[in-house]
């Protein structure tokens, strides 16, 4: 019940849409549904199928953030108790299982996820949902998993991966025991058929899975391992959430109970070892020859393992006759940072929407509305969602250094009012120019700078 009211909480708070979810909505908005599966315009990049569902609710249901946002939120709330149900074939006793559903339940990266137009939520039911159905069918029907695996992929590009670690797991499994070689092969056809048609659309989506490449940079290993450490580190503070202590603390703690709850598992039952954290081991591969990153909501997926491995170290120590003493008490001291989180998350995306109705009210005709290419999704999503219908709209690049956009506003008809939109997004190797729009407008009759969330909306005029 706790998961389910922090969850509906900040999904009825119902905060802005920021660049990248504004950007998709466009892209949903503005497209058919079949180009969904091809390249998306704003350097965006999403499962086709998750924006083709989501295409049709728009389709449906009046055009704002919470029909955007129905399918992660609503996946969100089932996983819950199939996290539960998953976490049963790792954890043996009440208590224990009692805490990674807790501690599932109040995640702040799993709140927030579970409420923006993003796939996320659907890699975090992947990661649970894929490997509960070989734990509950085996290869006793093959082709049916095998469809459903390949399905996933169309959901959640996470979910390849876990394709591909577990179809390892099985084929390792089948050599060893030298039986079920049929089985197998019937599991891998629909999934080998489907690698050629998800090819396609990887190479439809080339150009931006290029440029995502530059924007994910810091997640890739690199060759000498230097960065490794560093990368598990900051991925393990991400992932224990609302809990907060000194960075070194926190990751050795949590780290370490982790590493502890991954030896008891693997001492119990090698296969339901292998079964957790294979997807795991072969994100690292994709991260070193750099095809996937290493880092933070990319990785979010990897969260109901960590939890797992987490309570398995509690279940391993705790004696029964203790154990729902210290989970209450786990439970009493999560309540300060759980709500302070919730608190956080509903302030720290922004408010945008204030900005681009304070334009709406106050823009003029005769007024020049510019913006860059990080806050052109947002303009043309509240645009329409408000009926906002400006005349004279120019959008202009990211700028690489100061001084250039600089002589660009020194370039702009001094007769003019100027409306500037300026998002804190920007893209690698360019510039963060709201600095420059100030010193511009300093000496100008009228010079106002609303700030009420991440994007900024300045006035320069008359």
């Amino acid at each position: 019940m706790l998961a389910i009211l922090l969850r509906l909480d900040l999904y009825i708070f119902n905060r802005s849409f920021w660049f990248d979810e504004a950007a998709l909505a466009i892209n949903v908005l503005d497209k058919g549904f079949f180009d969904l599966f091809k390249e998306l315009s704003y350097y965006q990049s999403a499962p086709p199928m998750f924006l083709f569902e989501t295409k049709m609710l728009v389709e449906i249901f009046p055009l704002s953030e919470f029909t955007f946002r129905a399918i992660p939120f609503l996946v969100s709330i089932l996983t819950l108790p199939i996290f539960y149900i998953f976490s049963k074939y790792f954890l043996y006793s009440r208590p224990a299982r009692l805490l990674a559903a807790f501690l599932f339940a109040i995640n702040t990266n799993l709140i927030f996820y579970s409420t923006e137009f993003k796939p996320y939520a659907l890699d975090v039911f992947a990661a649970i949902a894929l490997p509960l159905l070989i734990l509950r069918f085996k290869l006793k029907s093959p082709v049916f998993l095998g469809f459903i695996f390949a399905l996933f992929t169309w959901y959640s590009y996470a979910s390849g991966i876990m394709a591909f670690a577990y179809s390892i797991l099985l084929l390792a499994f089948v050599l060893k025991n030298k039986k079920e070689l049929k089985n197998f092969l019937l599991f891998i056809l629909p999934q080998f058929i489907n690698v050629f048609l998800f090819a396609l659309h990887l190479g439809a989506i080339e150009n931006t899975r290029f440029f995502m490449t530059k924007i994910w940079a810091h997640g890739y290993i690199l060759k000498d391992f230097s960065n490794f450490l560093d990368l598990f580190f900051e991925n393990i503070y991400y992932i224990f959430q609302p809990f907060k202590m000194p960075f070194g603390a926190q990751v050795f703690i949590f780290g370490l109970i982790c590493l502890f709850g991954a030896i008891f598992i693997f001492k119990a039952n090698k296969i339901k070892f292998w079964l957790l954290s294979m997807p795991y081991f072969i994100l690292l591969l994709l991260a070193y020859i750099g095809s996937y990153p290493y880092q933070d909501r990319l990785a979010l997926f990897l969260t109901p393992m960590f939890l797992i491995f987490f309570s398995k170290f509690f279940e391993y120590f705790s004696k029964k006759s203790i154990s729902l003493v210290v989970l209450g008490l786990i439970f009493i001291f999560s309540l300060y940072p759980v709500f302070s989180s919730q608190k956080v998350m509903k302030n720290l995306p922004s408010q945008d929407r204030a900005m681009f109705l304070e334009l709406k009210e106050n823009y003029k005709k005769g007024d020049v509305i510019i913006l860059n290419e990080t806050s052109l999704p947002q303009y043309l999503y509240y645009s329409r969602v408000y009926g906002f219908l400006a005349q004279d709209v120019k959008v202009e690049k990211m700028y690489k250094n100061s001084y250039d956009y600089l002589i660009f506003l020194n370039s702009l008809d001094k007769n003019k009012n100027y409306w500037f939109v300026q998002s804190s997004v920007k893209f690698p190797n360019t510039e963060d120019v709201r600095p420059v729009i100030e010193f511009f407008g300093q000496d100008k009759e009228k010079f106002i700078r609303y700030n009420k969330g991440k994007t900024d909306l300045f006035y320069v005029g008359k």
